[in-house]
């Protein structure tokens, strides 16, 4: 039958029984009264009536009785209502059916029930993933034994409800006595009423409604007794809580059932629990495809893409996306990810008809307490991807119970989720889109909420940062100014104790700190500013974070400047020469931020500032090769550490003296300088600085047993001063010693986690392992460049590359060798780097048959060599030119090391 016959059908009955239907005859059909004629029609009445707005509807059909201009009137408004509404058809079909009898039940008409439900909704075509948590569920319901109860739990709009409903489809023939299907409406104001819930299960399992009981634990009863021998698959959906949906588990082991819940339900005993996290990328991609359209995304993948990152893998934000996507053809995905990119619009693009990002996460929010609603606001204030759990104690401003007990609430509302840090301890971590909810919810308060709460954050974050730099520092104490900004007691357990906690510490708080400094100097506070920064410098260097040190002492000297303070300048000035120099982004700036640092300290009376800055100075001028200039430097620091005195400060300069000596072959001063420097770390307990000494340590006696030669016995058996060309360093004991030590370095330094020591002891076996021809130098050389390329050590990459460059001459790719030697030519002046590294580029020039280019190399290697006062051989160029033409050494068949 078309609509219109079903109309006419449904308004001829109408006209018939209109002065006998009322609102009785359909109450007692809602009663379980035998079924009647006149039931039928009652039940056909409130259908029409329900159909057409108002009280209009009933004086409509009432008036259809007596007047054929009504009966029109009638056909007419519900044709178009059910024009509206293509469900209604299907209803009014069941109505009119002389074999399916209905119960109406509030506004809606059911079929009777046959005793076998079948109530589960339309599995989502285009599900997407999933697949282990899928194989999870749909195993563990299958599981014989008590029970079978699975808990889906994760936060709004992660898709919850689709992975159950897709599992339950999947288990239908497993459940031949049918399926139960129930919203909670737990994210809701007023959660559905547990009675009312097991009174519609009773009726769908076949039980009268005069027979089901009145009281909530009757009809629990009533209900485990219908399903005591029965195999039925029940689907809790959007589960408020655990008392809740206790009266809706059955007691045997016949039936199983899937529950969705944003809350963990952690006192629910359930066999399987699975937690919904975010897609992962490839899936979201497979998402985003299948409901936009695969052609149009693909037209633009780089867009797609960002729209993919911007929805963070949630699958209801990516269905909206996928959606307008589909509902705007004209519009371009590119122009999509653009309004989505904007983070004051993006929860608005999330949205459409009645879908929203935002609702999901509004309903959260309302469910939480007045102090977990300021907790989630107050979460975001610091623009940092996550923080440490314990910062909710100072952003809120109670103890660290309150705070813990805060933060359980959020975790149960999968409003914020939580990580394990590599250091241990929880971090909060909010998602994107729950961050850009949290600042609107932040933006509706009082401006000074936020700004108060992260104030006493960030005083927390610089008491601990001193606690942790104090154990970094290598001249052994903070500097003197740094007490301006107000500090707060952070807790016990998030102060470092010793290094090692320190390294932790700084690894773990580093985005966080960074998020600080910035914080801090956009809204003015100049002392935690600069002080933050300050603390922090010393674990920046050790983390090879150049660029970030760059970064945030630029803001910090804005900040001294403003506070007018030279102690503070003095201070900074020396940190960021510290960064530009071991970057090599700007040695020339490097050395005018030292210059002025010295003069600085020196007019404020800061002996300790003072030969610090000496000493960094130093470091510059050795590293540049300038090294008498730098010997007179670190003497100058050298007698400022002994006067005041500064252990682990004149350790440092001991260490660099010790480099100087080693490159002026005097091995037995260098051994000796590394010698008290050692024993001043040792006591001391710097592990970081013991580590330092040992792998120049292991230089040294590398170095000394071939005389500083820079190329293998079998690369050069010319003249070199110190080193007789016949001598095999595998049997000298300084060559066995130096491997030792370099070994034990690394193992210090990685255990303090300092990248840079790490990687140079790694290129010093490296070297070591080219001398003997041992098959492991390009395992070590690969290792040490993939650290320099990862950090932006310039000087180590450099002289990685002369090693890797004889590795590839010797299996005959001659042309690929003298590139990478030309390269690490290129970077900072290094006038004993660059001596080493021309002399290698000559002999590779040479195996090449480039005599005009040995010729000139030489010369440039024998300049850098007397700039440093390094020895070179005694012989004029031509004449040790020859000495480099021939051809590259075969690839040997290397052994490896015992």
């Amino acid at each position: 039958m078309t609509v219109e016959e079903l109309v006419a059908a449904v308004v001829a009955l109408a006209i018939v029984s209109a002065k006998r239907l009322g609102a009785g005859l359909a109450d007692r059909a809602m009663e379980g009264v035998e079924q009647s004629v006149a039931d039928r029609l009652g039940r056909l009445y409130r259908w029409i009536a329900g159909r057409l707005p108002g009280e209009e509807g009933a004086a409509v059909v009432e008036e259809a009785g007596r007047s054929p201009a009504a009966q029109a009137l009638l056909r007419r408004r519900l044709v178009l209502a059910l024009g509206e509404d293509p469900s209604g058809v299907e209803e009014l079909r069941v109505l009119l059916s002389p074999h399916a009898p209905v119960l109406a039940h509030g506004d809606f008409l059911l079929l009777e029930p046959s005793g076998i439900p079948r109530q589960l909704p339309l599995a989502v075509a285009d599900f997407t993933g999933r697949d282990q948590e899928l194989a999870r569920l749909v195993e563990a319901a299958e599981r014989p034994g008590v029970g079978r109860v699975c808990l889906v739990h994760g936060p709004g709009g992660i898709g919850k409800t689709a992975i159950v409903v897709q599992a339950a489809h999947r288990l239908m023939s497993s459940f031949p006595d049918g399926q139960l299907f129930v919203d909670l409406n737990g994210a809701e104001e007023r959660p559905a009423a547990v009675g009312e819930v097991l009174g519609d299960f009773l009726v769908a399992l076949g039980v009268a409604r005069g027979r089901i009981p009145d009281d909530e634990a009757g009809r629990t009863r009533q209900f485990r007794t219908e399903l005591a021998d029965r195999r039925v698959l029940i689907v809790l959906d959007n589960a408020a809580g655990e008392q809740q949906v206790g009266a809706l588990i059955p007691g045997g082991s016949s039936c199983a059932v899937l529950i969705t819940s944003r809350q963990g339900l952690a006192t629910l005993a359930v066999d399987e629990r699975v937690a919904l996290s975010g897609l992962d990328e490839g899936t979201a991609w497979d998402l985003l495809r299948r409901i936009g359209g695969g052609d149009r995304v693909d037209e633009d993948p780089e867009s797609g893409r960002d729209v993919v990152r911007l929805c963070g893998g949630l699958p209801l934000a990516l269905r909206i996306a996928g959606a307008r996507l589909a509902t705007f053809p004209a519009r371009t995905v590119g122009s999509f990810a653009r309004d989505l990119a904007d983070d004051h619009r993006r929860l608005d693009v999330l949205s459409l008809g009645e879908r929203s990002v935002r609702a999901v996460f509004r309903a959260g929010y309302q469910a939480l307490t007045p102090l977990q609603q300021r907790a989630f606001r107050l979460v975001s204030a610091l623009d940092t991807p996550d923080l440490p759990a314990w910062a909710l104690s100072p952003l809120l401003d109670v103890d660290a119970d309150a705070a813990d007990a805060c933060l359980e609430g959020l975790l149960l509302a999968h409003l914020v989720q939580a990580r394990r840090g590599e250091a241990g301890g929880q971090r909060i971590v909010l998602h994107d889109l729950a961050r850009g909810f949290s600042k609107e919810r932040a933006a509706e308060q009082p401006g000074d909420e936020s700004d108060s709460a992260v104030r006493r954050l960030l005083g927390a974050l610089l008491s601990a940062a001193d606690a942790a730099d104090a154990q970094l520092r290598p001249a052994g104490a903070r500097h003197s100014g740094r007490d301006g900004a107000v500090r707060r007691p952070p807790p016990d357990d998030a102060v470092a104790g010793d290094v090692g906690e320190a390294v932790e510490w700084f690894e773990a708080e580093r985005v966080v700190l960074v998020a600080a400094v910035a914080h801090a100097h956009a809204r003015g506070w100049w002392d935690l500013c600069w002080e933050i920064t300050d603390a922090m410098s010393i674990a920046l260097e050790h983390q090879w974070r150049w660029d970030i040190s760059s970064q945030v002492h630029e803001l910090a000297l804005d900040a001294a400047d403003r506070l007018g303070d030279g102690r503070a300048r003095a201070a900074l000035l020396r940190n960021l020469g510290e960064a530009l120099r071991d970057s090599g982004s700007d040695v020339v700036r490097a050395a005018e931020c030292f210059s002025e640092a010295i003069a600085l300290f020196h007019g404020s009376g800061d002996a300790h500032g003072e030969s610090d800055a000496l000493g960094n100075l130093g470091i510059l001028q050795r590293q540049q090769g300038e090294l008498r200039e730098a010997a007179r430097t670190l003497t100058a620091a050298e007698t400022l550490f002994r006067a005041l005195p500064l252990e682990r400060g004149l350790a440092w300069a001991l260490r660099e003296k010790a480099v100087i000596s080693r490159h002026h072959a005097d091995y037995t001063q260098a051994l000796a300088q590394l010698d008290e420097a050692q024993a001043l770390f040792a006591a001391n307990e710097e592990t970081r600085g013991i580590g330092w000494i040992l792998r120049t340590r292991a230089d040294t006696e590398k170095e000394s047993t071939v005389g500083g030669c820079p190329l293998p016995r079998r690369w050069y058996a010319g003249p070199w001063p110190g080193h007789h060309a016949t001598s095999r360093p595998a049997q000298d004991p300084r060559w066995a010693a130096a491997r030792t030590h370099y070994e034990h370095a690394a193992q210090l330094l990685h255990a303090v986690r300092d990248h840079r020591g790490l990687t140079w002891a790694t290129l010093g076996l490296a070297d070591m392992a080219l001398h003997e021809g041992d098959h492991t130098a390009a395992e070590l050389i690969s290792r040490a460049l993939q650290e320099t390329d990862a950090y932006g050590d310039h000087r180590g990459r450099s002289r990685a590359l002369t090693v890797q460059a004889l590795l590839h001459a010797e299996a005959n790719r001659l042309s690929d060798a003298i590139t990478l030697a030309e390269q690490a030519l290129v970077g900072p002046r290094d006038h004993a780097g660059a001596a080493q590294a021309g002399f290698r580029l000559a002999r590779l020039y040479g195996a090449a048959g480039r005599n005009h280019d040995v010729l000139h190399t030489l010369q440039q290697s024998r300049t850098h060599h007397h700039a440093a006062g390094m020895p070179f051989p005694d012989l004029a160029d031509t004449e040790l030119s020859r000495t480099l033409t021939r051809p590259a050494p075969r690839a040997r068949r290397f052994r490896r090391h015992q």
